[in-house]
């Protein structure tokens, strides 16, 4: 059986009159990595910050793991909810071992955090010589002090050049493969896709959708079909036992089923019908295909 980790109920929360949640709901479960994902002001921030104690909702409850929010339970989450905020002339063991003393954790912990985020070998340079990249990873390391079970993120890789993405996008997966609850606030929807096992899609507050990312990807499937009677091969997948919709683009069909598509039943079905296909090719929509037809933002999104 699956362990709740957070479960959000009824959520809201306004800022004068602006609505940061409208009733949010969420179901974390031990072992995801599960992305808010939304534009800026969606209230994917707001929603870190009241699970976390830091801002009180208007309504709503939640509770982490089976119990109303208690000290003992902020000891098992690491948070990182700012910009990193060290002392510059110290070092990033020293660095450490303050965190960990406020935190009550072991000060013996740091070349452990150091090692998972590869900045063992720059232990004793000071902080103030670390590239931006190498402070957000320090950052989760000061997070990750202790060992908590669950990893909150918010916008990790905020204002990172490629590399840096990659890098911390490859550390996330690295600590959820030790077992990590992850939970990560993005805007961008690659690094979504590419790390999160789960998602949630946020605008102006609401909830859109909740799922896992392979269902929202196996959702947007299609199979693009070409043939050199276009008209004939309509009729026939209008016949097809597992149509669902299709519509008709530069000259192909691109066709979507009810359950998951399968290109050789689809092949086999319209040789059947004497219909010899000259195109037949899986289309796996992104997640930002997914988003922007979700939404109805098909005029640009800050979304990227």
């Amino acid at each position: 059986m699956e362990e709740k980790i957070l479960e959000i109920r009824n959520l809201s929360k306004n800022y004068g009159r602006v609505k940061a949640l409208s009733g949010l709901s969420l179901s974390i479960d031990r072992g995801q990595v599960f992305g808010l994902l939304g534009p800026n002001g969606s209230g994917k921030t707001t929603t870190l910050g009241i699970v976390l104690g830091a801002t009180l909702p208007q309504n709503g409850n939640f509770e982490w793991f089976g119990q109303p929010l208690e000290v003992d339970a902020l000891k098992r989450i690491g948070a990182i909810l700012e910009h990193p905020n060290f002392y510059p002339y110290l070092d990033a063991t020293d660095n450490l071992r303050i965190i960990a003393r406020i935190r009550n954790a072991q000060e013996n912990d740091t070349d452990r955090v150091l090692k998972l985020t590869g900045l063992y070998e720059r232990r004793k340079h000071r902080f103030q010589t670390y590239s931006f990249g190498m402070k957000q990873r320090l950052a989760i390391a000061a997070a990750m002090l202790g060992n908590p079970e669950v990893l909150i993120l918010d916008e990790p890789t905020n204002g990172l050049d490629p590399s840096g993405i990659a890098e911390i996008r490859e550390l996330i997966t690295r600590i959820a493969s030790e077992g990590s609850t992850i939970i990560l606030a993005s805007h961008l929807l690659d690094e979504v896709q590419k790390v999160c096992t789960h998602v949630a899609v946020l605008q102006k507050g609401e909830k859109l959708f909740s799922g896992s990312v392979d269902e929202v990807l196996s959702n947007t499937e299609t199979i693009v079909l070409g043939s050199e009677d276009i008209e004939l091969l309509e009729q026939a997948i209008l016949k097809y036992p597992e149509y669902l919709s299709h519509k008709i683009t530069g000259g192909f069909i691109e066709l979507k089923t009810k359950g998951l598509c399968q290109p050789a039943d689809v092949n086999q079905y319209l040789f059947s019908q004497g219909i010899t296909c000259s195109r037949l090719n899986m289309n796996k929509k992104s997640l930002e295909s997914y988003f922007l037809e979700l939404t109805g933002n098909h005029s640009g999104s800050p979304i990227i």
